[in-house]
């Protein structure tokens, strides 16, 4: 790489990067920072978002993980070379990341066949398979936000100022209606899961706007909004009967960011998530929790633990969406379980009733 010493090496990288860093074997790559923090580095190349990570990252998608400590000297406009044996970040010392040898894991996350992860046939050698266990219960599940969430958005910290409350009260009415929305498009499939299947992916008007309320609705580089529907997708994504709900969310979020003005509609990090979620790509913590509950998995409680831990307040704003749809779809025609903020026990959503804050009360 011209001279320039490897301060790290690439550790593990998501799949999005395998053709970027073979396409770099013929013809160095060149881009700049979009923007930079002491643990992430963002990039863009052909309008698709990556991010290296420093030591210790979570895969996710567009993600490489490296060998850094951090980021801190990097900044936004530095100018990034991707070559076939290495990246080179700006002009300070120090940033270079060795690519030989690396690793690939793949984000895509897939309906389970009924409860086993390992379908039809013999899990492989030495890996005994799970215990078939029933899916939690959703007050369980509701449960387990309960004891992770951290406040913010979606939970009313002790003594917010009045915008945050705000804009969380904003947020209870956006979900609200989501959550209506997701009851009503999971009726309309329960009654045959292979009908559900076969059906071609579309979105009510009544789901198109619940969605459009929610894209780019809070604050950060995430908006909770977003974060909110990057947790229905995963839920959506693991159970094995919810691939028309799925597919109407993706058609909905898709169809709001590519149309002329999508790109104003969110963050550009926020947008890379929410595109990928409709691929069924997402972040490992995040998966894997939605993945517990499938399960029934007495390490549900640690799955959730973890991915609240995801950001400020992201990963929890994505549980709030990963119980709600979890929900809808064990709940089918009984109203919508929404998942309460400040305890195990939900609160019950049905169609005419008055949209509930973050507090159960109304706004």
């Amino acid at each position: 790489m011209s001279g320039t010493p490897f301060a790290s090496s690439a550790v593990l990288a998501d799949e999005a990067w395998r053709p970027l860093i073979a396409s770099a074997r013929t013809e160095a790559r060149t881009t700049e920072v979009t923007t930079a923090f002491a643990r992430a580095v963002n990039l863009e190349l052909g309008g698709a978002q990556f991010t290296l990570l420093a030591a210790g990252g979570r895969p996710a998608p567009g993600a490489l993980i490296t060998g850094h400590s951090d980021f801190s000297e990097v900044r936004a406009g530095d100018r990034v070379v991707i070559r076939a044996d290495g990246i080179e970040i700006g002009v300070r010392s120090g940033s270079a990341v060795d690519l030989r040898g690396i690793d690939y894991f793949d984000s895509r996350v897939e309906p389970f066949a009924g409860r086993d992860p390992f379908g039809v046939g013999e899990p492989p050698c030495g890996i005994d398979p799970p215990e078939l266990r029933a899916r939690l219960d959703p007050r369980s599940v509701a449960g387990l936000l309960a004891e992770t969430a951290r406040p913010g958005s979606f939970v009313a910290a002790e003594g917010a100022p009045p915008f945050e409350r705000a804009v969380g009260a904003r947020l209870a009415v956006a979900r609200s209606a989501f959550v209506l929305a997701l009851a009503a498009e999971t009726r309309e499939a329960a009654p045959s899961a292979a009908c559900s299947a076969a059906r071609p992916p579309g979105a009510s008007p009544k789901l198109r706007r619940a969605v459009a309320g929610l894209v780019g609705l809070g604050i950060g580089l995430t908006p909770s909004g977003d974060d909110y529907l990057v947790g229905t997708l995963v839920a959506l994504s693991v159970h094995p009967a919810a691939e028309a709900a799925r597919g109407a969310v993706a058609v909905a979020v898709r169809e709001l960011l590519e149309a002329v003005d999508g790109r104003d509609r969110t963050t550009a990090v926020s947008r890379h998530f929410l595109l990928a979620a409709c691929e069924r790509e997402f972040h490992s913590d995040l998966a894997a929790a939605a993945r517990a509950v499938h399960l029934g998995d007495p390490a549900a409680l640690a799955a959730f633990a973890a991915a609240s831990a995801i950001g400020s307040t992201s990963g929890t704003d994505a549980l709030f969406g990963l119980v709600d749809a979890y929900t809808a779809l064990e709940t089918p025609g009984e109203g919508r379980a929404c998942a309460h903020d400040g305890s195990a026990e939900p609160v019950i959503l049905r169609a005419g009733s008055p949209a509930l804050d973050s507090e159960g009360g109304t706004p």
